[in-house]
């Protein structure tokens, strides 16, 4: 079974349908959290209904023991941020000024922010200036960006933390005939991302070959299932992606396991 929340800041929802999965009874639960800290109250719940949880999208195993669950399977929200950051830095010259657009407060959005800050506050002559939270939301992304490029007419970065903040950055500075003045980047490397990037309105994202991911979740449940012992966390590489790339080969690779699957 496969539910959705409504948003990233719908905690109350997840819990709601961490609730009702335990009332229906399952062997294991996957579980990407709304927030990191959040999903804490619905990871005590089904450890104490002793359902075998994997969390994905972070790799910090939590400190509660109540609520730590057998395994977090992630890319490194941090290093995809430095890589990000490195690639922000070479583009501009190391000189430039820099726009980062939040998601929604927590662990994700902090931790993407904070590896691209560590890596262009290296560099003097870049300017950076602290966008609002987004929630992760592609509108309000478009409208943050259009605010701030109306308020500073010398942006030559946006890095948007999240696959879709990175197009509604991108969006925005579509809209205003700068698509090659001022660049934008997302964090994922998804499909509309590299579709973006073809069409010219957004300029890089670092890719995370989320096949790779999954296999890391399938093999936590199998080990577990046969009574062998389950890392503690599962982490893997990421590519840089821009507009010049030739991004086919490196899909290809990133969807070897779901596209045969999937028929996509």
């Amino acid at each position: 079974q496969q539910l959705a929340v409504a948003g990233h800041v719908d905690h109350a929802g997840q819990l709601a349908q961490v609730e009702s999965v335990i009332q229906k009874g399952v062997d294991y639960v996957v579980i990407g959290p709304t927030e990191y800290d959040a999903v804490i109250p619905a990871l005590r719940k089904l450890k104490s209904a002793g359902i075998p949880v994997v969390v994905y999208n972070h790799l910090t195993p939590h400190k509660d023991e109540k609520a730590r669950a057998m395994t977090y399977v992630a890319f490194s929200h941090l290093l995809g941020g430095k890589i990000s950051g490195s690639w922000a830095s070479m583009h501009l010259g190391g000189s430039g000024k820099v726009v980062v657009l939040q998601g929604a407060p927590g662990q994700a959005s902090d931790l993407r922010m904070n590896g691209f800050l560590s890596v262009v506050k290296q560099y003097p002559n870049i300017e950076v200036i602290i966008g609002p939270h987004t929630d992760f939301d592609r509108s309000k992304a478009f409208d943050a960006a259009q605010n701030l490029l109306a308020a500073h007419d010398d942006i030559d970065l946006f890095y948007g933390v999240s696959t879709t903040i990175g197009l509604g950055a991108g969006q925005a500075i579509r809209q205003i005939g700068k698509s090659d003045q001022i660049a934008s980047m997302g964090f994922g490397g998804t499909g509309d991302e590299i579709v973006a990037m073809r069409e010219g309105w957004l300029t890089a994202s670092v890719l995370r070959p989320i096949d790779d991911s999954g296999v890391g979740v399938a093999d936590a449940i199998v080990a577990h299932s046969q009574g062998k012992p389950v890392p503690k966390s599962w982490s893997g590489p990421f590519k840089m992606i821009d507009k010049w790339s030739d991004a086919d080969d490196i899909v290809a690779y990133s969807n070897r396991y779901s596209k045969p699957k999937m028929g996509r």
